[in-house]
């Protein structure tokens, strides 16, 4: 690779190519704790293409066919840098959304079994039972924290039958994730507050693997220990890798989307009252859901060679972000594009992003959407969301709330 590329540098180049300068900053500007989204949303207004000179320094990408045109070229542009709009981003990688082709096709196909439509329809018992008992407790109570009692435990406790773990670790886990949206740069620089409490679900996994080279079951863990790429058995650290990942882009990611669906729904009493007479608008309103609410909303990528792209001159090492809630309400792709629509036909959103890097867990979300918003409006067809005023954003690889203050009746909207 090239010298590292300096904000100046790429500023200057931006410049001299007409381009929109701002300092659009998803790590740090409270505009993004407050109204993620719509902070995004608003970004269009600078052009198909801008450069920020927040953090490092990274172009930022808000058209639909320019996203697709980067996000399914491996060969001029990396997925090698989760986090290319922080500080000081993390130095390890995730494995295998941060490999390219060859690399990244080998382990893509490796994990595929875990993934695929038949592995997730035996999981999604466990997301049904889970929904029904967290809606009766709800209900029980009359209120709750619908992101940290719902949206997270129904993945985890998905994610935890697939590790082979006892439910007993969910806890654990959502605090883990609770956590993570509380931090960023401005309040824990070093990473060290997250970092101390990754401790524990790290270890968690660690001691699976162990046991699970002593005896092996029917999971994620036991799989992963009889697999060889290339000849050669996986490590343990691979491994460990590997259970991080899919715990952080399976947990997350489809917490982000129930919650701001189900805010969405509690503002639509029509829309909910279709869910339980009509079934198959499920199916529809879920796209929709992971359109309008698409929860990694920056992609990143780099460039891998200096390239002419469109007229600006990308230089290798250069910085990009693919902003997916600006592609996803392109006017020139999405008739009435801001709006929420349950019945869109066609809807060629890519909020599971592009490519070879599309979400190997998308049938694993599509199904834990599925079943929470069936079984829960079986048992919770009305109810409310309590005062938003307080809420904040975590935006990391997924735009979380970090709260979402939830009230069951029968006498709302």
């Amino acid at each position: 690779m090239s010298n590292e590329i300096t904000v100046e540098d790429a500023e200057a180049r931006a410049r001299a190519a007409g381009v929109q300068i701002l300092d659009f900053d998803p790590e740090c500007d409270p505009a993004f704790r407050d109204d993620p989204l719509g902070t995004m949303l608003a970004a269009r207004r600078a052009g198909d293409i801008f450069y920020s000179t927040a953090a490092r320094g990274f172009w930022v990408v808000t058209s639909y066919p320019l996203c697709r045109e980067i996000g399914t070229d491996t060969d001029n542009f990396s997925n090698r840098e989760t986090f290319t709009f922080y500080r000081k981003p993390s130095p390890g990688i995730h494995i295998p959304p941060n490999l390219d082709p060859p690399e990244h096709t080998k382990i893509r196909r490796m994990l595929a079994p875990l993934l695929s439509p038949s592995a997730v329809k035996k999981l999604e018992p466990a997301a049904r039972e889970s929904v029904r008992r967290l809606a009766d407790e709800v209900v029980a109570r009359g209120h709750c924290d619908f992101m940290a009692d719902v949206a997270l435990r129904v993945p985890a406790d998905v994610f935890l039958e697939h590790m082979g773990l006892p439910v007993e670790h969910t806890d654990d886990i959502v605090a883990t994730r609770l956590l993570a949206g509380e931090l960023n740069a401005s309040n824990d620089p070093d990473g060290s507050r997250l970092a101390a409490a990754t401790t524990k679900i790290n270890q968690m996994f660690v001691e699976v693997i162990a046991e699970r080279r002593r005896r092996p079951a029917d999971d994620i863990p036991s799989y992963l220990l009889a697999q060889e790429i290339d000849g050669k058995p996986l490590t343990d650290k691979e491994i460990l890798t590997m259970c991080y990942t899919l715990l952080g882009t399976s947990l997350g990611t489809t917490a982000s989307t129930m919650a701001m669906l189900v805010a969405h729904l509690a503002h639509e009493p029509g829309l909910r009252r279709s869910i339980t007479t009509d079934p198959d608008m499920v199916g529809g309103l879920i796209e929709e859901a992971l359109r309008y609410f698409p929860s990694i909303p920056l992609l990143p990528r780099t460039v891998r060679a200096d390239i002419d792209f469109h007229g600006l001159p990308w230089k290798e090492g250069d910085r990009l972000v693919l902003l997916l809630p600006t592609a996803n309400t392109d006017p020139g792709v999405f008739d009435e594009a801001s709006t929420f629509d349950a019945d869109r036909r066609p809807n060629r959103h890519i909020g599971f992003g592009l490519g070879p890097h599309t979400c190997a867990g998308s049938h694993l979300a599509r199904m834990e959407l599925r079943a929470l918003v069936e079984e829960w409006h079986a048992k919770v067809p009305d109810y409310r969301v309590g005062d938003l005023s307080e809420v904040k954003h975590e935006l990391s690889v997924a735009i979380r709330m970090t709260t979402l203050p939830f009230v069951v009746g029968s006498s709302v909207n």
